[in-house]
């Protein structure tokens, strides 16, 4: 397991590499200086832009720049903002729990949801309900994420008044109160961010249940008076194997809707700070999220990896094999 691990996490390495190196070229290519952007376009004195100048190295060439950045990032340095001073870690670290819990909290909607649609989808087949719930699939499946996001906002916030408009917060007395407070601030961009990948869930669930209800064993299984619970639990646990493939496509499609998401619904995330570090030219803070979306992304290909070793015996044993047969 030791081994596996170590061997899929140095083949990522190449793979950041190439990804912080694209990033930075495209960086450079946009046009405006940044420090013209970040000072106004001349509020600050000329020593002021010069010292920005010689700290971010812009008196050399791309090249030799990329170079300084990545050894600083091997030290653990990515640099300052250009907007407040503060270093890109601290600025990361405000708005990355806010993020992780708006994903994990779409994740939890998304299969807590679409997995049961999806098994009464399989065992009503061809019903008004399934044919109903498919063409529901489709149309979720359709919507963008900004135009759920604005129809959800005047259903929901302005029309009905149920829930806020947009921001977080956590206010109140009590520990419950506070919870419940930004329970609220979270449904519309958890619902929001989910609805695409829900719908995409649903559907393959419902295909995939489909299926595995047409094999033989469960026939068999049937036949001996098997209830209909220890039913639902046999097709589920044959599914495991797609539901994880799935994960792979869902949780960095994740990643790149909560751009959209928290802008529509100003949350305080690492999606909002990404669009804003790049309206305000905000080099290192863009670099820095650039890695860590990279790193996020291939992460959840590693979780998916490990996750295989622990429902589908077939790979562990393979596993095991090879480590057995090595030298």
């Amino acid at each position: 397991m030791i081994t596996f691990l170590t061997r899929r996490v140095l083949s990522t390495v190449p793979t950041l590499i190439g990804i912080t190196v694209l990033a930075f070229a495209i960086l450079n290519l946009l046009p405006n200086d940044p420090i013209q952007v970040w000072s106004g376009g001349g509020s600050y004195s000329a020593e002021a832009v010069q010292h920005l100048r010689d700290e971010l190295r812009l008196d050399r060439n791309a090249g030799a720049r990329y170079v300084s950045w990545g050894l600083a990032l091997l030290r653990g340095d990515l640099g300052r903002s250009l907007r407040d001073g503060r270093t890109v870690a601290s600025v990361i670290a405000d708005a990355l729990p806010w993020s992780l819990v708006l994903n994990l909290c779409a994740v939890l909607f998304i299969y807590g949801v679409a997995v049961p649609f999806g098994l009464v989808g399989a065992f009503s087949r061809r019903s008004a309900g399934d044919r109903l719930g498919g063409g529901v699939l489709i149309l979720l499946n359709a919507v963008p994420p900004f135009a759920a996001g604005l129809l959800l906002q005047q259903w929901f916030a302005v029309g009905l008044g149920w829930l806020p408009l947009q921001g977080v917060s956590a206010e109140g007395s009590t520990f419950v109160e506070r919870a419940c407070d930004l329970a609220r601030h979270l449904v519309l961009p958890t619902v929001c961010l989910a609805l695409s990948g829900w719908a995409l869930v649903a559907r393959y669930s419902r295909a995939v249940f489909r299926s595995i209800l047409g094999r033989e064993f469960l026939a068999v299984a049937r036949a001996k008076g098997l209830s209909r619970l220890r039913v639902f639990g046999h097709v589920t646990a044959n599914a495991a194997v797609p539901f994880v493939t799935l994960l792979a496509t869902i949780l960095p499609g994740l990643v790149g809707g909560s751009v959209i998401v928290e802008q529509v619904f100003s949350f305080p995330g690492v999606g909002r700070l990404y669009l804003t570090s790049v309206e305000a030219r905000d080099y290192p803070v863009v670099l820095g999220l650039t890695l860590l979306s990279a790193a996020l992304v291939l992460a959840i290909h590693l979780l998916v990896d490990v996750l295989y070793l622990f429902v589908d015996p077939r790979i562990r044993e393979e596993l095991l094999k090879d480590r057995a047969d090595g030298p």
